[in-house]
């Protein structure tokens, strides 16, 4: 008995499925003697047995009647794979693995290609040269070499399995195919087919059995999810992962690594401090862990993630003393580790303020040397290049930082590099470009970010034939390349060489630079919108020409202002377009997407309590609404507000606001120049003007070109209380004032243990005009689950969700997914529920609320909540906004803007003229009613 029978005895020990052991078998079966393997576990069967071990034993015997039964089959497997001669293969497989040593990449390759047709498909000596063609597209994928590596995979040709065993084996290497493509799929920013990749190796692998292989892979689906901008999708996916890995009886480092993914994708969904509890678990998971162990790396993986929540969180010294934690733990002799380590460590430079971040990084280059093979750590040594790059600029020195950007850029593009690598270096240098500022460097660097969007279209018309969920997820990547075209557009247009085809054709140089801009910022928006058209793919985005017809032909035209808004990194642009003119102006203002989104979750907090936090935050009491302040919300109005000198006395307001933007009241804005600090009150913005939202001029355009309402929908009303409730009629009674004379055959009505989800969507397919009331629900872990609760099976359903079991709460609620192919056709929609118009903040996708799903499936306009409602206000403010549009159908518009005006300046109860009651409610989609 020698070493591989003793390792391969080991190996069947770990094994916990028999599939799993019969892919050890095959696996290694021209490296062992099966007999010789037999009496291996024959001394391990006695030696258990004689420590009173019965189970092990028993596992051991089987294992030795499964050799047995399988010895025809493995010497077969072995015979097979030696049947070409040593001189037809193996010194060609010599030869190339020389060449990936040293990083000759495209040479080994060729060479392999070469040898490939003259073996035949299937034998042994085609199984390892596809194995080396694994190892060259691993090799390039590492060195930033994605899409040649997708080459290659896409290339290979494997054969039939050829007997009992070789299935495994089979189904083994398929599986890590499946898994290699997903991971560069990824890379190239194709995320639907790397999750069709991996969901293709976890298939594979049940005929394995291997629980360690499946939650690698179930880990790097979830990576997916995370890469792709979908933080609520990837915490799910961690979190089952998580499960999994815990009932398996996974512990150490295994585990540590699936809780610091966890955690990033809590931190990524704005859960910092379910993300701080997993990253501190995974550091009790490696506190013990030696210098050479993988746990080491874990650790480091740990002490990052602590570091980006105290980034987040303004805490520079914290996040630098985490940092320099990470950097100690990523020394370890295993030197692929140290360099993900290194990579991650050095990332994060930029994160920090410029002594914390030159002592971490000069710290950081000590290390460097120990993975300087320049091929294959290429893209390790990235941040560092980066980093030196923005070291040169900060210190006066941009002639260099810019040579050396370019220096990078031409090694990307001779790779050619992943998308994020590619995207992250002309960002880079086109900010340098612009600091520089000559003409010709600002025309440089608006060539780049062109470049950039020319190659998103080229992209986007790719897979442009379906409904691709890619879409917005790969968008948001280019804001940045957006971002400086719309500022270079709005500050140089003049000196800006605009390519011919793609000028708008206006008569002024300038007002052609500002409507290109107006054109490239609704692109944005529209794209991860992703607007699509009846036949499901997706619509052109429309402009500025576009958007100027639809707004002139509306009869509000003379009262309306288009007001769309574009957040960015380091600035907010802010675009005016008058309905009746056609005139378009712009305001620039320093406010930024990370503090108009630190502030909704702020204001969340505020007004629906945190029962997360410790200490639980109950809701604002109703009644006392005062007791928490508004002033960091208020702080936001002469940025948000920058635009009003443009609008002039336009009432009505169509704000395309971004989703950051959405959570916010924007209605109960302090007028700037109307605040009288002596008395102490002040105007808000709902006292001149009326806001409608949209999402883009593109959804705007849609909606107003949807064909009219049948003439014969009547208004369908629908209303739950829950079984909590003491009086059911304060929700089931809304009738009373929207359809006081229900007599009329064209008003329909389901009410208490009748409104069900069945029922409901029934009555929305045939309404005009609906309104639903009951309880809200927002889920944050899942917001397409979010809804309305409705009764079911002749039961109401409770107003406190989490004490009920899952599956209860879902069959009572009607959610956002119900809506999205519900194909509804009405006019008007309205819903008194907590939280209808809420939605995530902090994933990409099509993950919106209640409210704005219902308006892109079809209502014209809808008008939900923003936050968690009290019943009362909620009741008089709907109450009053029918009241006030029977007087004027055509205009939901006037209505709740003067409902919400009479409850501020003259409410029944004063607690009511607190924007707590009057500004949770916002309407969505088309201003009028046809």
């Amino acid at each position: 008995m020698g070493e591989p029978e003793r390792r391969v005895a080991a190996l069947l020990m770990r094994a916990s499925t028999v599939q799993q052991a019969e892919y050890v078998l095959f696996a290694d079966a021209a490296e062992f003697d099966p007999d010789e393997l037999v009496r291996e576990l024959q001394v391990r069967q006695r030696a258990f047995a004689a420590d009173g071990q019965a189970k092990a034993a028993a596992l051991v015997d089987f294992y030795v009647s499964l050799v047995r039964e399988l010895r025809p089959a493995l010497l077969a497997a072995v015979a097979r794979r030696h049947e070409e001669p040593d001189d037809t293969w193996q010194a060609t497989e010599r030869q190339a693995s020389e060449l990936l040593k040293q990083g000759r990449l495209d040479a080994a390759h060729d060479l392999v290609r070469a040898a490939l047709r003259s073996v035949r498909t299937g034998s042994y000596a085609n199984g390892r040269f596809l194995g080396i063609q694994v190892l060259i597209a691993k090799a390039m994928h590492a060195a930033g070499r994605s899409r040649g590596a997708l080459e290659i995979l896409d290339s290979l040709e494997l054969g039939p399995a050829s007997g009992r065993g070789d299935v495994a084996v089979d189904a083994m290497l398929r599986a890590r195919l499946h898994q290699l493509r997903g991971g560069m799929y990824q890379a190239e920013a194709q995320y639907e087919r790397a999750r069709s990749e991996y969901a293709s190796a976890l298939e594979l692998l049940q005929q394995v059995g291997s629980v360690d292989e499946e939650l690698t892979i179930r880990l790097e689906l979830a990576d997916a999810q995370l890469a792709a901008g979908r933080s609520r999708d990837a915490v799910r996916e961690y979190r089952r992962v998580l499960t999994r890995a815990e009932s398996k009886g996974v512990a150490g480092e295994p585990l540590a690594r699936v809780l610091n993914r966890l955690g990033e994708a809590y931190r990524k969904a704005g859960d910092a401090a379910a993300a701080r509890s997993c990253h501190r678990r995974a550091l009790e998971l490696t506190d013990d862990a030696e210098v050479d162990e993988p746990r080491t790396l874990r650790a480091a993986e740990a002490w990052v993630g602590l570091g980006d929540l105290a980034a987040d969180a303004g805490n520079g010294s914290e996040a630098a003393e985490a940092y320099f934690q990470a950097l100690t733990k990523s020394m370890t002799v295993n030197r692929d580790a140290t360099a993900h380590g290194m990579h991650l460590v050095a990332s994060r430079v930029g994160r920090l303020a410029v002594p914390d971040a030159d002592l971490l990084f000069r710290t950081a280059q000590i290390f460097r040397d120990m993975f300087s093979d320049p091929e294959r750590y290429w893209s390790h040594h990235l941040p560092f290049r980066l980093a030196e790059a923005a070291q040169q600029g900060a210190g006066g020195d941009i002639d260099g930082s810019i040579a050396a950007l370019r220096t990078l850029r031409g090694e990307c593009l001779r790779r050619p590099s992943e998308l994020k690598i590619g995207m992250e270096i002309d960002d880079r240098l086109a900010q340098a470009l612009l600091v520089r500022g000559s003409r010709a460097d600002r025309q440089g660097a608006f060539d780049l970010a062109w470049q950039r969007r020319s190659e998103l279209l080229r992209s986007i018309a790719h897979r442009a034939h379906r409904a691709n969920g890619d879409v917005p997820s790969l968008v948001v990547q280019y804001r940045a390349s957006y971002e400086l075209l719309v500022r270079s557009l709005l500050d140089h247009g003049r000196e800006i060489e605009i390519p011919a085809e793609d000028r708008p054709g206006t008569a002024a140089e300038q007002d052609e630079a500002v409507e290109l801009a107006f054109n490239l910022h609704e692109e944005y928006k529209a794209w991860v919108d992703m607007t699509l058209n009846p036949a499901g793919t997706l619509s052109t985005p429309a402009t500025l020409h576009g958007l100027r017809d639809c707004l002139a032909a509306d009869p509000d035209a003379e009262n309306c202002a288009y007001v769309s808004y574009f957040c960015g990194t380091n600035a907010t642009t802010i675009f005016v377009l008058h309905a009746d003119t056609g005139r378009v102006t712009f305001f620039r203002t320093e406010l930024t997407e990370a503090t108009v989104k630190r502030t909704a979750e702020r204001l969340r907090r505020v007004f629906d309590g945190d029962a997360g936090a410790f200490p639980p935050l109950p809701p604002l009491p109703a009644r006392r609404p005062w007791r928490r302040g508004l002033d960091f919300f208020d702080q936001l109005a002469p940025d948000l507000l920058a635009f009003l000198p443009a609008v002039g006395r336009r009432e009505l307001l169509c704000i395309a606001a971004e989703p950051t933007l959405t959570a916010l009241p924007l209605s109960a804005l302090p007028l700037p120049a109307a605040v009288d600090h002596a008395r102490g009150n002040a105007q808000v913005l709902a006292q001149r003007h009326a806001v409608v939202q949209v999402s883009s001029a593109t959804a705007l355009l849609r909606t107003a070109g949807r064909p009219s309402a049948p003439g014969s929908g009547g208004v369908f009303v629908a209303g739950v209380a829950a079984r909590e409730d003491a009086d059911a009629d304060r929700l089931e009674r809304d009738i009373d004032f929207i359809a006081p004379g229900r007599s009329d055959a064209g008003t329909s009505e389901a009410s208490g243990p009748a409104a069900t989800r069945e029922t409901v969507l029934a009555g929305l397919g045939a309404a005009r005009v609906a309104h639903l009331t009951g309880h809200g629900w927002y889920d944050r872990i899942e917001p397409l689950d979010s809804g309305l609760f409705l009764a079911h099976d002749g039961q109401r359903p409770s107003k406190y969700p989490l004490t009920v079991e899952i599956r209860t709460r879902l069959r009572h609620l009607l959610t956002a997914r119900h809506v999205l192919d519900a194909g509804l056709g009405m006019e008007l929609l309205t819903l008194r529920a907590c939280s209808t118009a809420r939605r995530d903040l902090h994933s990409t996708g099509d993950i919106q609320g209640l409210a704005q799903l219902l308006q892109s499936s079809g209502a014209r306009t809808v008008v939900g909540t923003l936050w968690d409602v009290d019943d009362d206000s909620s009741r008089r403010l709907f109450e009053d906004f029918y009241r006030r549009r029977a007087e004027e159908p055509q205009a939901p518009w006037k209505a709740l803007w003067l409902a919400q005006r009479s409850m501020l300046e003259d409410p029944v109860v004063p607690w009511e003229s607190h924007p707590y009651h009057w500004a949770a409610l916002a309407l969505f989609g088309h201003w009028r009613s046809r």
